[in-house]
């Protein structure tokens, strides 16, 4: 049996990831930045901090968006499809045993003399 994600959407599990990496790197550039300047001459202008793109400011956390769910992919369904397929067979199997019994029925049934005549 496969096992049940915890996480309902892993591509919004690895987004938020990204996300995170995405903003600890810009801290650390950022320290690195204020590092550098400070090793230098002290009376530059602070440097402007850079601003997250667009794209990144429309999907942060306040604007989550509502999508219906996608349809499993056929990797997902391997398992499901194979049980379908062992119960399909099994049923025409079932089928040919059940036709099997009633033609022996019926042959035995007309081959047999009749008690009345």
């Amino acid at each position: 049996m496969p096992w049940k994600r915890n996480d309902p959407d892993p591509l919004a599990a690895r987004r938020r990831q990204l996300a995170e990496q995405e903003r600890l790197l810009a801290e650390q550039s950022e320290r690195l930045r204020e590092q550098l300047q400070g090793a230098g001459d002290g009376a530059s202008d602070p440097i402007k901090r850079a601003e997250p793109p667009v794209w990144r400011m429309e999907e942060d956390g306040r604007h989550e968006r509502k999508t219906d769910p996608a349809p499993a992919r056929r990797r997902n369904l391997a398992r499901q499809r194979q049980r379908d397929m062992i119960l399909v067979f099994g049923l025409i199997v079932l089928l040919c045993i059940i036709l099997g019994i009633v033609l022996w029925v019926a042959h035995v049934h007309d081959s047999s003399p009749i008690n009345g005549a």
